[in-house]
């Protein structure tokens, strides 16, 4: 190793071991934000509610983070939303919440059109809910992004028009945390770049049009804005290049992608409470 990047390393875990000890990422587990509904105290009446309905929820990794709270909710309230992970709708007619992995990571044109495809096998009886989101990985700095709104958009209004049984759900993108503070400064000290904060501003985009151009067709559950939201309620934002930007703060998160269980305990309330105040439920 050669001698000036030794000292930049060491100068960096200087930087990083100093300034660690002095950050407070403590929480109470109880303080949850509350994006939607009013207060988890309600969380058994929630449950109670969605125990009638059929929802059917296409995901990927932080999908399973999300349903982890949705069980830690229901050993504390005692009250079970009967769950299945299936493609095969028909032999699930017995659950609540349906749940299936859609598409593939980094591909989102393939989580589009499974879920396109997946949504013509949805039974035609009562008002089913139907809602897949993209993952985080799904659009970086290098995701042409109107060209892939344009086609969620195109598709999402199709599928409207054919089942017109079916209330299906606008979602906007899970955000990302960002490397701030004395991680920051080491990696600038050691040259490297900051990936992340570019990511998350084609994320934003995405979101931004996601609710100008959807709300009114469709329900919109903004993941992204919940997982951006502090507990205290305050967005949590960056600068880049001159505008700002929300990202996902270390409360919710264990790698800065996907839910830590107080990020899944948040993102999972708000869910359980969208399904029922934002929706047509029977």
């Amino acid at each position: 190793m050669r001698p000036h990047f030794l000292f930049k390393a060491i100068l960096a875990l200087f930087f990083v071991s100093m300034f660690s000890a002095c950050q407070n990422e403590s929480y109470d587990v109880n303080d949850i934000y509350t994006t939607y509904g009013n207060s988890t105290e309600d969380v058994g009446t929630l449950l109670n509610k969605l125990a009638g309905e059929k929802i059917y929820f296409g995901h990927q990794s932080v999908g399973n983070n999300i349903l982890a709270g949705i069980e830690y909710w229901e050993k504390e309230t005692g009250i079970r939303l009967e769950k299945v992970e299936s493609k095969d709708f028909a032999e699930a007619k017995n659950a609540s919440l349906v749940h299936f992995r859609v598409g593939s990571n980094l591909d989102p044109i393939s989580k589009i059109d499974e879920f396109v495809t997946l949504a013509g096998q949805i039974p035609n009886k009562g008002r089913p809910v139907a809602f897949f989101k993209f993952c985080y990985v799904d659009i970086t700095s290098d995701t042409d992004v109107d060209a892939l709104f344009g086609y969620y958009r195109e598709q999402m209004l199709k599928l409207k028009e054919s089942y017109p049984y079916i209330c299906f759900v606008a979602c906007t993108v899970p955000v990302m945390g960002i490397q701030r503070g004395p991680k920051e400064l080491a990696k600038r000290i050691l040259g490297r770049s900051s990936w992340s904060r570019s990511d998350n501003v084609n994320r934003d985009v995405f979101n931004k049009l996601v609710l100008a151009e959807l709300e009114g067709h469709f329900p919109i559950f903004d993941l992204g804005r919940i997982e951006s939201t502090e507990p205290q309620g305050t967005i949590a934002t960056f600068e880049y290049e001159g505008a700002t930007y929300p990202y996902m703060p270390d409360y919710y998160t264990y790698d800065g992608g996907h839910l830590n269980d107080f990020g899944a305990r948040t993102v999972s309330y708000n869910l359980l409470a969208f399904l029922v105040k934002e929706i047509p439920v029977n």
